[in-house]
């Protein structure tokens, strides 16, 4: 796990992502640090984060909800998912 990284996809929107293990907190009890973001046409369409100051979250098209952290990888799969079911290219 390391610092952001923004990774440009083939149709001109991008992935940018941050995972980083921290000292676990009130708000992190499980110990990662995470802001997983597609960004299309300068918008920010999906959003998974928990930033100082807030738990698990993500948006989608604007819209918040409460997120359920289990591992990095379900992580993956579920920002993945919102993706694909907003038509990206994911």
């Amino acid at each position: 796990m390391g610092s952001s990284v923004r990774t440009q996809l083939r149709d001109g929107s991008y992935i940018d992502w941050s995972i980083i293990r921290i000292k676990r907190d009130r708000w992190r009890p499980h110990g990662i640090k995470y802001r997983v973001a597609w960004v299309e046409d300068g918008k920010c369409r999906v959003l998974f984060d928990n930033h100082h100051g807030k738990e698990d979250h993500c948006h989608v098209d604007g819209a918040e909800k409460a997120y359920d952290f289990t591992t990095v990888e379900q992580l993956w799969s579920d920002f993945h998912a919102e993706v694909r079911q907003l038509g990206g290219p994911t």
